[in-house]
């Protein structure tokens, strides 16, 4: 599920979250809890930034190698990680996650500390937990230190999850040598 919300300019959204579902009645559920409205809008404006969107997200999905965080800035759609993360500690891991770290590429909590001279590892790792877009900021291209794939969107015990950001990793052709974690 993506939420978003217009900004002053009716030409621009500002994209606030990215949630994934273990399961279709899961998605039902937070939609009647949080009394979200799924409605057909009519702005084409809002249609076609939406779509290109939706587009960007599948094709990356089907192994299209991209920046999902540069091309959907690209698009105009405000990602606003000054909001997301009010800390300077929590800005500086995240630019240097997008800035660093590439399709295909991993790195660890250590590793990022190391380049940012901390080491606040778990710090690191709360920084990444509380990643409201995961997918567009690329929390799952990063593990433990001892190759293991360690938690994703803030879960480390939950099958579903970690299996979401195992399967992102082999869409960015991340081998089973390069993790500690059977296929």
């Amino acid at each position: 599920m993506i939420t978003y919300r217009f900004l002053k300019n009716p030409q621009t959204i500002s994209l606030n979250k990215i949630q994934f579902f273990k399961k279709e009645e899961d998605l039902v559920k937070y939609i009647e809890k949080n009394n979200l409205d799924l409605v057909k809008r009519t702005n084409s404006i809002e249609f076609e930034i939406i779509k290109n969107l939706v587009d960007l997200i599948k094709a990356y999905l089907s192994g299209k190698k991209l920046s999902l965080y540069q091309n959907i800035k690209d698009l105009g759609i405000d990602i606003s990680i000054e909001k997301k993360f009010p800390t300077p500690f929590s800005q500086k891991v995240i630019k240097y996650l997008i800035n660093n770290v590439n399709y295909g590429e991993i790195t660890t909590y250590s590793d990022i500390g190391k380049k940012i001279n901390t080491r606040a590892y778990r710090a690191i790792g709360n920084v990444m937990k509380n990643n409201p877009i995961p997918l567009i900021i690329p929390c799952h291209r990063v593990i433990r230190k001892n190759g293991t794939l360690g938690g994703f969107m803030g879960e480390t015990d939950d099958n579903w999850q970690k299996n979401i950001k195992l399967d992102l990793l082999k869409i960015e052709g991340i081998t089973q040598n390069q993790l500690k974690t059977s296929f």
